[in-house]
């Protein structure tokens, strides 16, 4: 079956649909591509020395801090222009202009990375990494155009191609990884195939907007219209920005002063992994819910639907967390490989930060037009960060640096979160009911105990180490969502509702 006639399969008559539903299927679709990608990482992991994977991982680091330092914002701008604009051509003018925007930008950008890429190398004492650089330049821009057009495609109720989209180009990924890991082992090569897939990317969502809305092309930037997304889009960038310095401003520092091979260590072991899937699917879809309803004026709506949503988060992320963290060195082998272990302390901290993260989001503020106190406190966060993580390091040595970052993670999370509270008129209490998260946090706890006795049975049996993360934690995700499961249905059939 092709692409297209799967798509007109999706959109029959029949097919329910609605905000809790398509986020689902998103959901649904989303756990089969990061399964994809750890995948790709597990066998990228066993079959790379710790060198190439060390280089590959330094590649994709700076393909991440040079994206999310120049989206500038313009994600949350694209989603607040168009939507509420209606599809005038206000809205259209706004949209090109964003888009001409980022095309610049990138374009310098990956200008600047090809120039520089002998420092960088030498940053990271990689000689390896510095022929690779003009590979990975265009992709900043790239991955910057992806979110962008993705938030176009979702606004036009559309959330159900980018499904089937995440599925196609998820196996092809997976192809480019055996390639590597089977016929060339050629990180260079690599690189190659994944800026192809980009591209090919953009152009698809490209595609389909036009197809179902209008012909997008990147517009000439006008002053009035540039004022305009910047005096939005500028704090919201900052924020953006020093967010992703945040994240990886530890993995700079073990990079600085660790060897490639434990770099190779701790980039892997600080993956924040995937375990909040269920909320970020919800929350690509709720996002221009959220807009529409401050846009209205109707905050009631907006706690109504945060409340739910913050519940759906953490009975499932902060289940898949309490399991993987019971297993936690069973899960580093079967990902990574025991040459990994090493990094276990690092692995288990950054599962705290995958409990909270979903809490401490921007989509209240950003929605509200509060970009500024967004970049007030990022600002904070990655000062604290800056000082932190290599005073930690001084102090405990590898672990350091993701001590201080799930530290400082931990205190902005709260912040954020009490902020877009009172941008709602609300408080804890009308964020999460007492009740629910008392016996959610009781159930989970005991639940964890019992898993610690599995586990410590299933060594004693003999089991692979690939048995016992599987058997342990289906059983205890299962049972944890079980005991809750009447919880989550009430939290996911009310945001069904919500449109």
């Amino acid at each position: 079956m092709s692409i297209r006639s799967l798509l007109v399969k999706l959109r029959r008559p029949g097919i329910k649909s609605g905000t809790s539903t398509d986020s689902l299927l998103l959901a649904s679709v989303k756990v089969v591509t990061l399964a994809s990608a750890m995948v790709n990482t597990m066998i990228l992991s066993h079959s790379l020395s710790l060198t190439a994977y060390g280089t590959y991982a330094q590649g994709v680091l700076l393909v991440a801090v040079c994206s999310d330092g120049t989206i500038l914002g313009m994600v949350d701008a694209v989603n607040y222009f168009f939507n509420r604009g209606g599809r005038n051509a206000s809205a259209r003018e706004y949209v090109r202009t964003i888009l001409g925007l980022q095309t610049v930008i990138g374009l310098v950008t990956a200008i600047v990375l090809v120039v520089a890429r002998g420092a960088i190398g030498g940053y990271f004492s990689n000689p390896l990494l510095e022929p690779l650089i003009v590979l990975l330049a265009l992709r900043p821009m790239l991955t910057n155009m992806m979110s962008m057009l993705q938030v176009l495609v979702v606004s036009i109720g559309r959330a159900r191609a980018i499904a089937v989209r995440n599925l196609a180009f998820s196996a092809l990924k997976l192809t480019a990884v055996l390639i590597t890991a089977l016929v060339t082992s050629s990180i260079a090569v690599l690189f190659v195939m994944l800026l192809a897939l980009d591209l090919a990317s953009v152009l698809w969502f490209w595609d389909c907007f036009r197809r179902w809305q209008y012909l997008l092309l990147p517009a000439l930037p006008r002053w009035l219209l540039v004022r305009d997304i910047l005096a939005f889009a500028l704090p919201m960038g900052v924020y953006v920005m020093t967010s992703s310095v945040m994240r990886q401003v530890g993995a700079l520092v073990i990079g600085m002063y660790e060897t490639t091979e434990r770099y190779a260590v701790y980039a892997n072991a600080s993956t924040v992994l995937p375990l909040d899937v269920i909320p970020n699917s919800f929350l690509t879809v709720i996002i221009p819910i959220v807009t529409r309803y401050l846009g209205a004026g109707r905050k009631d709506l907006v706690r109504r639907l945060f409340h739910h949503y913050l519940a759906v988060g953490y009975l499932t992320t902060v289940t898949f967390c309490v399991a993987t963290m019971v297993v936690a060195p069973e899960v580093i082998q079967v990902l990574y490989g025991a040459r990994y272990l090493g990094g276990l302390a690092v692995f288990r901290l950054y599962l705290i930060t995958t409990m909270v993260r979903f809490a401490g989001l921007s989509l209240i503020l950003s929605a509200a037009g509060r970009t500024r106190t967004l970049m007030a406190v990022s600002l904070a966060a990655v000062a604290a960060n800056i000082v932190a993580c290599p005073a930690m390091y001084a102090l405990l040595g590898f672990v350091g640096p993701a001590v201080a970052s799930v530290g400082v993670n931990l205190a902005m999370t709260c912040v954020l979160l009490r902020l877009s509270l009172k941008e709602i008129d609300g408080g804890f209490a009308s964020a999460f009911d007492a009740r629910t998260l008392g016996r959610f946090a009781l159930t989970a706890a005991a639940v964890a105990l019992a898993g610690q006795g599995l586990r410590a049975v299933l060594h004693a049996l003999g089991v692979p180490v690939l048995g016992i993360a599987v058997a342990v934690l289906c059983a205890v995700s299962a049972a944890i969502l079980l005991l809750n499961r009447r919880s989550l249905a009430t939290s996911l059939r009310e945001i069904n509702a919500m449109k």
